[in-house]
């Protein structure tokens, strides 16, 4: 049994191998460069900037819950 025969198909399978990986990581990037262009970008609001949406009173009855729930703990 010769050995360059086996070296020389190694060699194919390791370049088609590599070769695949190659073009699929390309792919990938392409993919994501044209996906991110598309979509646009989302738009957050400084933490400062948050509206409360809970009334003073609430806000009252929930820390003096938590409070008491420490305290009792």
């Amino acid at each position: 049994m010769e050995i360059e025969p086996l070296l020389i198909q190694s060699l194919q399978l390791l370049g088609l191998g590599m070769g695949a990986v190659f073009i699929i990581l390309v792919l990938l990037i392409a993919i994501i460069s044209i996906v991110s262009k598309i979509v646009p970008e989302e738009v957050t609001t400084p933490p400062g900037m948050i509206q409360s949406s809970v009334d003073d009173n609430h806000l009252a009855a929930i820390s003096a819950a938590i409070h008491q729930y420490r305290k009792n703990r």
